[in-house]
C-alpha cells in the first residue's frame, strides 16, 4: 500500500508539472518552458548530490528564474494596473503587535522533539517578545483568511505547506512581527535585534540558484516592524490574487517568485529587503553534522558565525556515532 502510494503522488506530481510546463509556454514560450523543465530537473538531481551546482547547471536555474518572472510579470498584469500600495491597512490591538510567529498545525504536544527543542530555543531567546505558536485550532484568532481560499485549502487544491506560506504573510501583515519556521534552531539572544529592523530575513547573498532569493533571503525566516507590514500584505495579495485564478501551483518555489516581484514593481519593497544586512552564513551547517560525533571546536566555530540554523525533522539522526554522542544527541538534551 505505502508503495502504491508513493508511485501515485510520483504520477500525480509528473502530471502537474507537464501541465505546469505547458501554462508557462502559454505566457512565455516552448522554448521557455522547456528551461524551466530541464532545470526542475536539475534542482532534484541538486537535492540528492548535496547541491553540487557546476557552472552550467547555475546557468540553466538563473535563466529558469528569468522566464519565470516574464510568466509573473503577464500573469499579474492586471493585478499591477490597478494596485494600490499605499492603502492603509487596518490597525490591529496593541497586544498582538510585533510577536515572534512559529506554527505546528498538530499543536506542540504532538511535534517531533526536535521541533519542541527548537521551539524552545526560540522562546528562551525571545527577550520580552511574545513567542506564538499558531495550530490547527487557533490560526483563525489570529488571521481572516477569505472563503473561498479556506475552501481550496480544505478541497487540496492548496497544500498545507502553501497554506502556511500563506498564513505567515498574514499573520506579518496583520502584525508585524518575526516569523520562524518550527525548525529553527536558535543559539543566541539576537531575536530581540532582528524585530527591530525595517524588514529582515536570514541572507547569505550569492548562496545558490536553486531558488531565485539565491541566499537573500528565505521564507523560513521573515520579519518587519509593524509600520512596515504594507510590505507583507502586498505579497499576501499577489498569493490571493495567484490563487483565486489558478487550482494548481505553477512552481514549488513561487513564493520566493511573488517576492521578486514585489521587488520589482515598488522600488520602497526593493529598498527594504536590500537594507537587510547579510547574517548567519552558517545556518545550514548543523543540519549536515546532526548525525556526526559532536565536535566542541566545530561546533564553537559554526556559533561564532551563526546563531540561528535551519533544521529538519524529516530526517532521522542516530544518538550515538563511534562510541560518542552525536550532534543531535547534543541537540536533544539541550546541551547545545
Amino acid at each position: 500500500m505505502v508503495a502504491g502510494r508513493g508511485l501515485n503522488r510520483i504520477v500525480h506530481r509528473a502530471i502537474e508539472e507537464v501541465y505546469a510546463t505547458m501554462r508557462i509556454a502559454s505566457k512565455t514560450s516552448i522554448k521557455g518552458a522547456l528551461i524551466t523543465f530541464f532545470a526542475k530537473i536539475d534542482i532534484q538531481k541538486m537535492n540528492r548530490n548535496g547541491f553540487q551546482e557546476p557552472p552550467e547547471v547555475r546557468k540553466r536555474l538563473l535563466a529558469k528564474h528569468e522566464v519565470m518572472m516574464d510568466y509573473f510579470e503577464k500573469e499579474f498584469q492586471s493585478f499591477s494596473q490597478i494596485y494600490d500600495y499605499d492603502r492603509v491597512l487596518p490597525e490591529a490591538a496593541k497586544d498582538l503587535r510585533n510577536r515572534i510567529w512559529m506554527c505546528w498545525w498538530q499543536g506542540m504536544e504532538n511535534a517531533p522533539e526536535l521541533v519542541k527543542v527548537c521551539v524552545k530555543s526560540v522562546q528562551k531567546n525571545a527577550g520580552p517578545y511574545t513567542v506564538t505558536i499558531i495550530t490547527e485550532q487557533n490560526y483563525k484568532h489570529y488571521v481572516d483568511i477569505p472563503d473561498w481560499l479556506e475552501k481550496k485549502y480544505q478541497m487540496g487544491i492548496i497544500s498545507r505547506t502553501h497554506y502556511s506560506d500563506y498564513l505567515r504573510f498574514s499573520l506579518l501583515a496583520a502584525y508585524g512581527g518575526l516569523w520562524l519556521d518550527a525548525s529553527m534552531f536558535c543559539t543566541a539572544p539576537v531575536l530581540e535585534n532582528y524585530m527591530c529592523m525595517p524588514v529582515w530575513s536570514i541572507k547569505r547573498p550569492d548562496y545558490l540558484h536553486c531558488s531565485i532569493a539565491s541566499g537573500y533571503f528565505a521564507t523560513y525566516s521573515l520579519g518587519c516592524t509593524y509600520e512596515n507590514r504594507w510590505i507583507f500584505a502586498t505579497i499576501r495579495d499577489c498569493l490571493e490574487y495567484y490563487w483565486q485564478g489558478n487550482d494548481m501551483l505553477i512552481d514549488y518555489l513561487m513564493l520566493d517568485y511573488l517576492i521578486i516581484y514585489a521587488q520589482r514593481r515598488n522600488h520602497r519593497i526593493a529598498k527594504a529587503f536590500s537594507s537587510i544586512s547579510p547574517n548567519n552564513p552558517c545556518c545550514d551547517d548543523l543540519i549536515k553534522v546532526l548525525g556526526q560525533p559532536y565536535d566542541e571546536t566545530q561546533w564553537q566555530a559554526m556559533k561564532n558565525k551563526t546563531s540561528l540554523f535551519k533544521l529538519s525533522w524529516k530526517q532521522s539522526y542516530s544518538m550515538m556515532d563511534e562510541g560518542r554522542n552525536t550532534f543531535f544527541a547534543k541537540l536533544i538534551k539541550d546541551a547545545l
